[in-house]
């Protein structure tokens, strides 16, 4: 059944529901690096955030959503499918890469072909491991780039956004306003569109690049203000350099009293490079001085899409998804960088946007547990559009709406990025306990080395969030033979089990592209 599904998916696409006038028009808008409570709404103490605040204010806000994988390739390819890593099979340390047959059920391929003109802004985080050079030839509008780009990309020598520095003080995040009032000038009078934003911003890359004439790619010694180029910016001059910013108490101390050296070896890759996460106390404030400006950054742009909507006339028949790839660790437990399954990495902000709700419920939260693949899914939903049978997301129209449904009460997370001596991660999310096993990882991994039946994991966390929301305390030996590590460690094997069927099942359908 699951084939035949997938197969006529990839195959001609089910005819819309409704007519082309009456649905909606679908704006996903997903930042990079962005955790879980970096709104002043809510209760950020010092970043400024307004026009995300109004925003949310009229949407239903998901409090509880995790990422598919804490990892930026394979977590923008989960949103792209709708699918889990393990079952797509896409990310920096495996041994394969999205092919035509995937890209067929991705959400963009699945509504342009009912019709929706669809465009995608910024970046892309596929092609450079799939799909070099013709990423453009799958969307209708195409600004997007691969890689990493710079905070100042003329600066920084243009890259892929070499063509479009038109912006003032050749900011990336202002570039791509320009792009997004450009997509909406594109758009063919009477068309559905569906538009996908993929901010870089507060990414690691853009924090670092904000001025290097003192210090080098991987360095934050020195106020990101002493580069001219900022200069009389009312974001990224002296905004939050005159206030009391906190930086986490752990920031600089031994991170191997949370994770043992022997699972990660820090100095691998997490503290020393691609990006420096070896903290001092004065670079670590530095980090976060410039994370808070990128954030108010964005508010900005954000605020000026939402007004050009508003002159198109167009607020009130479009839906608008928020979400991020990951979160970050800025310190906390002697860390930065994503990758392991924290909150504070996992955890992402989420919220929809739906004009038809908005005055009614807008301004809700909404608890259940919800993962970013769900908002796939609830893209698909909006534009009548079936997805296939190995969608893994669910729809948020219901939570959105108000319904009284059944929800799933526990969530299977997982992370397989290897690299940097990062481990093979999986845990189950349920109620106010989250349970979390580790095993080596392997470069190039394919299914039989994600297949843990029977092996003993090299290191496991266990913690009480409602007692400990910081995971501070790792509980795994304090209650070694207690019922709820027990059922806990059971249902993690079993969801790793169902996850590998899944992916068997997928592997029969649509035989993913070996690198």
């Amino acid at each position: 059944m699951l084939i035949a599904c997938l197969l006529s998916t990839i195959g001609a696409q089910s005819a819309p529901a409704r007519e082309v006038e009456t649905r909606p028009n679908i704006i996903m808008l997903f930042t990079d690096d962005q955790r879980e409570g970096t709104f002043s709404a809510d209760g950020h103490p010092f970043h400024q955030t307004p026009n995300f605040d109004a925003l949310i204010g009229e949407s239903i806000r998901f409090d509880t959503t995790y990422t598919a994988t804490p990892v930026c390739s394979p977590s923008r390819v989960s949103l792209l499918t709708g699918l889990s890593e393990r079952t797509h099979g896409v990310g920096f340390g495996t041994a394969y890469a999205l092919n035509e047959a995937q890209w067929a059920t991705t959400y963009p391929a699945l509504l342009q072909a009912a019709g929706y003109f669809t465009g995608f802004i910024g970046k892309f985080g596929v092609e450079y491991y799939t799909f070099r050079g013709q990423a453009a030839d799958r969307f209708d509008f195409w600004w997007g780039h691969d890689g990493w780009t710079k905070f100042l990309p003329k600066q920084h020598g243009g890259g892929a956004c070499k063509p479009y520095h038109r912006a003032e003080a050749d900011i990336i995040t202002p570039i791509m306003g320009e792009a997004m009032a450009a997509f909406l000038d594109a758009v063919p009078e009477g068309k559905p569109f569906c538009l996908s934003v993929s901010f870089n911003v507060p990414h690691g890359s853009q924090a670092t690049s904000m001025h290097t004439g003192y210090e080098g790619w991987h360095r934050m010694t020195r106020p990101a203000n002493e580069n001219p180029a900022l200069a009389g910016s009312p974001f990224y001059d002296t905004l939050h350099r005159d206030e009391t910013v906190e930086i986490p108490q752990q920031t600089a101390t031994d991170p191997y009293a949370h994770i043992p050296e022997r699972i990660q070896q820090q100095d691998k890759g997490r503290r020393n490079q691609v990006y420096d996460y070896n903290y001092t106390r004065e670079t670590n404030l530095e980090h976060h001085i410039r994370y808070g400006q990128m954030i108010a950054g964005l508010d900005h742009v954000l605020g000026e899409l939402l007004a050009d909507l508003d002159r198109r006339h167009l607020r009130d028949n479009t839906v608008i998804l928020f979400g991020s790839d990951h979160g970050l660790l800025m310190g906390e437990y002697g860390m930065g960088g994503k990758a392991l399954l924290y909150e504070l990495a996992a955890r992402i902000p989420c919220f929809v946007f739906d004009p038809t709700v908005s005055e009614t419920r807008g301004g809700a939260t909404v608890s259940e547990l919800v993962t970013s693949t769900d908002l796939t899914a609830t893209m698909l939903d909006y534009a009548a559009v079936e997805a296939s049978e190995a969608i893994e997301g669910k729809s948020l129209r219901p939570l959105i709406e108000g319904d009284d449904v059944l929800w799933r009460d526990e969530l299977f997370l997982e992370s397989l990025f290897v690299l940097r001596d990062t481990p093979f991660q999986e845990g189950v999310r349920r109620g106010n306990w989250k349970y979390i096993r580790m095993f080596d990882g392997v470069n190039g991994w394919d299914e039989s080395d994600i297949n843990f039946a029977g092996r003993s994991p090299e290191f496991e966390m266990l913690f009480n969030l409602k007692a400990d929301p910081g995971e501070q305390q790792n509980l795994i030996d304090d209650l070694a033979d207690s019922p709820v590590l027990a059922d806990l460690r059971a249902r993690c094997a079993n969801l790793s089990e169902a996850a590998n069927a899944r992916r068997q099942a997928y592997m029969q359908a649509v035989l993913p592209t070996r690198r």
